[in-house]
C-alpha cells in the first residue's frame, strides 16, 4: 500500500504498481490490483453497501479495482473483461476486536478530511491483513460495470459472500473523517445477466429457497411455499401441528432423556439474525441428545426463536395445544408466549444424508411463557436471581440483540450460558411426541418433534426484545393438517391445560445448516 486519499467521492487507497497480482478463481488471466476504494452509508451506520444479498445492504463496501495484466491501459475500458473488481462487505459487530491492521489503517483518517487530501501509509499493512478471517472460496460473480462516471461495462465481478467484520468505532470514522455520507449507486436491474457462485458458497435461507417469508410481502408467502423448486412444503407430514389431549397415545418406550453437555455454560458460540429469526449456534460437537425414545444419538448444533409481536397479547408459538395458541394471561396480567425449539442431527449421518432421513433430525420444542416481572439492570443487587430462576441467563442472552438488529449480522457470546441455564427447572420429562417436518423451506420431512407440555418461565419484558431488535414479526408457520399420523405421551395424558399466557416458542437447533431460519 502506497497512499490514501479523499477523492470527494470516497477515500481511496492507491497500491504500488506491480507488486501484487491475482489469478484463478474462474477469471480468464491474470490482473495486478491498482487501488483499493470504500462505499458506506452514513454516521449512524445506516447501509451503505453497493452491492446486496437477497435485498439485504450491508453498512459499508470495499472494492479492490484490478486491470487486466496484458492489456494496454488504452485497451481495459474497451474489453468486456478488461477490469477485475473484488467487493467484499464490511460488517459491525460490537464484540468483535478489530484487527490492528483496520486501527492502523482508519488511523490516518484524521489527515483526510478535505477533498484532495493525500498521507503517506508507513505501517506495514498487506490486502491480507485487511482481509483476515474472511473465506475466500466463497464468492459470487457477474459480468457489469463501473459503479461511478463513466460506468464502463469493463468489469468482471467477484463480491465475497462472508463480510469483513471490524468494530463500530472504527466504522464510523469512515464517514466522520472523510466528510462524505451515504457514497454508494443505487441497485441496478439485472436484465438478462447470470450471476454465479462458487461450490463454497453457503446458502442463506433467502438464496436457499427464493424469497420466501412469513407474510404476503415476498415472492413466496408460507400458502406459497409448495412452489418453491426443491420443496418438500406441500407433504403429507409437515409441521407444526395442533396437539389434541384426547388423540394422544401412550407409548412406554418414550424413556426420559439424556441431556450431555447441556449444562456447559461455553456451549453457545455466536448469535446470527437470520432476517427470520435469531439463531443460536453452538460449538462443534459438544452439546448432545439421546434417549426419549429416540433411539439414536443427536448432536446439538444450534437453536432459534419463534414469536409473534411486541404486545403483550401476541400470539406466536408454532405448535398448538388443543388448538390453542395461547392468548392466556397469568392472573390479572397478559404476558407473552413465544417459542423455542431445540434441534439435533443424528450424529451417524451427514448433513445431506440426516435431510433423506425421516428421523435425520430431532426437535426440542419448549414454550416460553411470559411472567410479569420487572427486569433489573445488570450489576445490580436484584440482577442475581433466587436459585432455579433462569432470569440472569435469559438477561445476557438477549442483551446480544442489538448487536444483531441489521438481517446476517453476528454477535460473539462470551457471556457463561449453558442451555440448562436456558432451561431452568422447567419439567423435561412430561412430551410429545410425532414424526414431521422442518418448519422453514424446504420443509424436509426429517424431523423426530418432541414438544414439551410445560413452558420454560421468562421475564416478558426480556421476551419483547426479540421482536424489537431483529425487527420483524410474526414469525411463525400456520398450523399444518396431522393427517394420519399420531402423537404420543410417555405416560398417560392427563387433562391438559394450555399454559396460562401467550407463548415465544424457544427453538434450540442441533444441526450446522441455516435450513431452519
Amino acid at each position: 500500500m502506497d497512499y490514501l486519499t479523499n477523492t470527494g467521492h470516497s477515500v481511496m487507497c492507491v497500491l504500488k504498481e506491480g507488486l501484487v497480482e491475482v489469478r484463478g478463481g474462474g477469471l480468464s488471466g491474470t490482473y495486478l490490483p491498482l487501488q483499493i476504494k470504500f462505499h458506506w452509508g452514513d454516521t449512524d451506520l445506516q447501509p451503505g453497501s453497493e452491492h446486496t444479498v437477497d435485498g439485504h445492504r450491508y453498512p459499508m463496501e470495499m472494492h479492490i479495482v484490478s486491470v487486466k495484466k496484458e492489456l494496454s491501459m488504452d485497451e481495459v475500458l474497451g474489453h468486456p473483461e478488461g477490469l477485475a473488481v473484488f467487493g467484499f462487505f464490511i460488517n459491525v459487530t460490537e464484540d468483535w476486536a478489530s484487527s490492528s491492521a483496520w486501527e492502523n489503517f482508519t488511523s490516518y483518517f484524521s489527515n483526510l478530511t478535505e477533498t484532495d487530501s493525500v498521507v503517506e501509509l508507513h505501517h506495514n499493512m498487506s490486502i491480507n491483513d485487511l482481509l483476515a478471517g474472511v473465506d475466500l472460496t466463497r464468492f459470487y460473480r457477474y459480468l457489469g460495470s463501473l459503479t461511478t462516471p463513466t460506468c464502463d461495462e469493463a468489469v468482471v465481478w467477484t463480491v465475497f459472500q462472508e463480510p469483513i467484520r471490524i468494530s463500530r468505532e472504527l466504522m464510523v470514522k469512515f464517514p466522520k473523517n472523510i466528510n462524505l455520507t451515504n457514497i454508494y449507486r443505487p441497485t441496478q436491474p439485472l436484465n438478462q445477466r447470470v450471476v454465479s457462485a462458487s461450490p463454497a458458497v453457503t446458502p442463506t435461507p433467502a438464496s436457499l429457497h427464493s424469497d420466501w417469508c412469513y407474510d404476503d410481502k415476498c415472492s413466496f408467502s408460507p400458502s406459497l411455499w409448495s412452489q418453491i423448486p426443491d420443496s418438500h412444503c406441500g407433504g403429507d407430514n409437515q409441521s407444526p401441528v395442533n396437539i389434541v389431549e384426547d388423540q394422544v397415545m401412550v407409548d412406554r418406550m418414550l424413556q426420559d432423556f439424556i441431556f450431555d453437555h447441556f449444562d456447559d455454560q461455553r456451549a453457545i458460540k455466536h448469535l446470527v439474525n437470520t432476517g427470520h429469526s435469531v439463531k443460536c449456534v453452538l460449538h462443534d460437537d459438544l452439546v448432545s441428545l439421546s434417549g426419549g425414545g429416540l433411539g439414536y444419538k443427536y448432536t446439538t448444533l444450534q437453536f432459534h426463536f419463534h414469536w409473534g409481536t411486541t404486545d403483550q397479547q401476541t400470539l406466536g408459538s408454532e405448535h398448538t395445544l388443543n388448538s390453542k395458541r395461547f392468548p392466556m394471561v397469568v392472573g390479572t396480567s397478559p404476558t407473552t408466549i413465544r417459542g423455542m425449539h431445540v434441534v439435533s442431527q443424528r450424529s451417524d449421518l451427514t448433513l445431506e444424508e440426516a435431510k433423506q432421513t425421516f428421523n435425520g433430525f430431532a426437535v426440542l420444542g419448549f414454550f416460553l411463557e411470559g411472567r410479569e416481572e420487572a427486569v433489573p439492570s445488570p450489576g445490580t443487587p436484584n440482577s442475581h436471581k433466587i436459585s432455579n430462576d433462569n432470569s440472569d441467563a435469559w438477561m445476557k442472552l438477549t442483551s446480544y440483540l442489538s448487536a444483531v438488529s441489521n438481517i446476517s449480522t453476528t454477535v460473539e457470546v462470551t457471556h457463561n450460558i449453558s442451555l440448562d441455564d436456558l432451561l431452568g427447572d422447567v419439567d423435561r420429562k412430561t412430551f410429545y411426541r410425532y414424526n414431521g417436518s422442518l418448519t422453514t423451506p424446504p420443509c424436509n420431512e426429517a424431523v423426530v418433534w418432541t414438544i414439551f407440555k410445560h413452558p420454560v418461565k421468562v421475564d416478558k419484558d426480556l421476551m419483547k426484545r426479540f421482536p424489537t431488535y431483529a425487527g420483524f414479526t410474526n414469525v411463525f408457520r400456520p398450523q399444518q393438517p396431522l393427517r394420519s399420523r399420531t402423537i404420543y405421551t410417555k405416560a398417560a395424558a392427563p387433562n391438559l391445560r394450555p399454559p396460562a399466557t401467550p407463548l415465544l416458542l424457544l427453538l434450540l437447533l442441533a444441526w450446522p445448516g441455516t435450513l431452519l431460519g
